[in-house]
């Protein structure tokens, strides 16, 4: 039971304007001014303009909190009769309110703070659209599930084959599917362009598109879409392509591929790579760490090896998943549209697909010791601690009739000696492995036959001449004063430093000393610097691959989250499946500290500090951050081992181990 006041329901009155209805809801309280504002602003009239009401067949209806309700199907008709005229004193006082309004304004800054609340709703607003991107993502993954589950079941219907899963039927994704690249063109500001050269860059704070431009940006900025003749909308179609190719997992992901190319892109500007490499290895270090694992299924090569799964068996238990890599690399780069390297010369493009295959297929772990055992052995005779050495390395070659130009070593035009001729050259000294690697200088000429009768005339070579020699990626050296070139104005192409002759400040004078000094094949000198420049390049791309740890610990440490979980979801699948799982992917046995721990101490700092040999700038920007982390991870893991003692000596567990121990006693004493 109520009272009449409880039971209350406000007036609802329908207004037609202009064909379209208006509900209007009001409370007996108001008076009849109230009610007549509340039309007016209803009809989008001036609040002090009299209006009237008309029924449906045009009788007057009185505004006041009595008036009859209707109904939608019958509106009251608004009538606007005049606009009331303020008097000079409502126009006084409505002038002071404004001025009121202004200084309230002003002083509680409300334009400000409707400006940041507009701000703040926009970032909420886009924070939704994320999540809700997010929850899309799932829905793919799981249909993606679904599919492998239902082709699984297909498969083990229909043949015996014991492959676990097919990694082709994707293939669709191959083809582009976009004629002109949907993604927009950023406008990178100059901070963002100069953060990307650096290994501190974030890469968590970036959009798919974002990460899509600034790998453009990459291309543009080392002047590889210019000396390659790349197409910049084929260059967004690849980049897209290769962005479609990559799966959602946890670690192994299209972010990751973009983690791996922003590092080798801030390596090439720390270490100054373009003026020790030429442009092709540029571009061929860039699309190998663009692609080297696209289509990654989330399983390692040794999952594959053991569950024998197509590309286990497709490519003999070698590199399987580095080997599908490249395949599905140059698989979209045959189609025409994707094409980058369509400008490429065939001779050209053999060469970038010889190394772009090099560099992914060194990106296996596996063949992580066979590959630093090779390099450090082709840099064993270098004492890093020795300056002398680090600036002068001493040894002797014998040079014939015909060019040198081993992988581009020399140039092309470097005119051979005249038949019959040969020049023997003394101490021959890699100068300078820190700046340029592959320049050189050979002192002492002392053959009596003539190099070149145009530039060097006189039949005995002069004593005390140095004869330098420009290596492949080197910057052009100009002449020194009094110098005579060696081969000539036209043989300085492809950007190779002309040769020269000119004085040392000091040499050995004894020209005995010289003929006695033994004498080196020319392919020894030929293949030394090559190979181990050919070296470098896939411990570059090596240090790119597994270089989390060298960013801040705010960017570092979800990478460690994210590879876990997917450790962890291989580890599980090889449980459900019978197959061994190795004890650091194990949830039961490995933890962050202990994974870590290991793989910084024993993997990560050895590799950087041979690196840091090379390029000194390497060492306080990326193996300080690593002996910072594996510190960190050293406490951490301290800390957790200090936590399982304390929790191995509370009561539960003591009274556990006792019972243990009295049933393992009475066990002995029956037998």
């Amino acid at each position: 039971m109520g009272t009449g006041s409880s039971s209350y329901r406000p007036k609802a009155i329908y207004l037609d304007i202009d064909g379209r209805i208006q509900k209007v809801v009001f409370s007996k309280y108001c008076n009849s001014s109230d009610i007549m504002d509340l039309f007016c602003i209803a009809t989008g009239l001036p609040r002090n303009t009299t209006i009237s009401l008309l029924t449906t067949d045009d009788a007057m209806v009185s505004i006041d909190p009595t008036m009859p309700a209707n109904s939608e199907r019958t509106p009251y008709k608004v009538r606007p009769v005049a606009i009331k005229q303020l008097s000079e004193k409502e126009e006084l006082i409505q002038s002071v309110l404004t001025q009121v309004a202004e200084q309230f304004s002003r002083a509680f800054k409300i334009n400000e703070l409707k400006a940041e609340v507009a701000h703040h709703l926009a970032v909420l607003e886009k924070r939704v659209e994320l999540e809700g991107l997010k929850v899309v993502e799932v829905e793919k993954c799981k249909s993606d599930i679904k599919k492998m589950r239902d082709e699984l079941a297909a498969r083990s219907n229909r043949t015996s084959c014991p492959c676990k899963y097919s990694f082709l039927d994707n293939s669709k994704k191959l083809t582009s599917r976009r004629d002109v690249p949907a993604y927009p063109k950023y406008l990178l500001s100059p901070e963002t362009v100069d953060a990307l050269r650096k290994p501190t860059f974030d890469v968590w704070l970036w959009e798919p598109n974002e990460m899509l431009s600034c790998l453009e940006h990459m291309y543009h900025d080392l002047g590889l879409v210019r000396d390659f003749g790349i197409n910049p909308i084929t260059l967004k179609r690849w980049l897209l392509c290769v962005h479609d190719n990559y799966r959602n997992n946890p670690f192994h992901n299209f972010r990751h591929c973009f983690c791996v190319t922003q590092m080798m892109y801030s390596m090439t500007w720390l270490c100054g790579l373009q003026e020790k490499f030429s442009q092709m290895d540029i571009l061929i270090l860039m699309t190998a760490a663009i692609c080297h694992d696209l289509d990654h299924p989330g399983y390692n090569n040794t999952y594959q090896i053991n569950a024998r799964t197509e590309l286990a068996i497709r490519y003999n238990d070698i590199s399987p998943l580095e080997n599908h890599h490249c395949a599905v690399a140059f698989q979209i780069l045959s189609q025409p549209e994707c094409n980058i390297f369509s400008s490429v010369p065939a001779e050209g493009f053999k060469q970038i697909r010889q190394g772009v295959i090099t560099l992914i297929l060194a990106t296996d772990m596996a063949r992580h010791a066979e590959i630093m055992d090779s390099f450090k052995e082709k840099m064993e005779n270098f004492d890093y601690s020795n300056e002398e050495h680090m600036t002068l390395r001493t040894s002797s070659v014998l040079w014939g009739p015909s060019t040198l130009h081993p992988l581009g070593f020399f140039s092309s035009s470097v005119k051979p000696l005249p038949p019959g001729n040969t020049v023997c050259l003394h101490f021959l000294r890699i100068l300078d492995i820190k700046k340029t690697l592959l320049s050189f200088a050979v002192y002492s000429l002392y053959d009596k036959t003539s190099v070149c009768s145009r530039d060097f005339p006189t039949t005995e070579a002069p004593p005390g001449k140095i004869l330098t020699l420009g290596g492949a990626g080197m910057p052009r050296l100009p002449p020194a004063a009094g110098s005579m070139s060696l081969w000539g104005a036209g043989g300085n192409n492809a950007g190779f430093p002309s040769a020269s002759i000119t004085r040392p400040p000091s040499l050995p004078a004894s020209d005995g000393e010289s003929r006695r000094t033994a004498l080196w094949d020319v392919s020894r000198v030929a293949q030394l610097i090559p190979d181990l420049f050919f070296q470098l390049k896939m411990i570059l791309i090596k240090c790119c691959d597994i270089s989390n740890e060298v960013r801040p610990m705010e960017v570092a440490e979800p990478w460690v989250d994210c590879l876990l979980e997917e450790y962890f979801m291989q580890s599980d699948r090889e449980k459900s499946e019978g197959l061994p799982v190795a004890p650091f992917m194990d949830r039961d046995k490995v933890t962050k500290a202990t994974a870590q721990t290991g793989f910084i101490s024993f993997v990560l700092i050895p590799m950087f500090e041979t690196v840091t040999k090379l390029f000194p700038a390497v060492g306080e920007l990326m193996l300080q951050p690593l002996w910072e982390s594996r510190d960190r991870y050293e406490e951490l893991k301290q800390m957790d081992a200090m936590k399982e003692k304390a929790e191995s000596l509370t009561p539960e567990s003591t009274a556990s181990r006792e019972k243990s121990r009295d049933g393992g006693k009475r066990e002995a004493d029956h037998a």
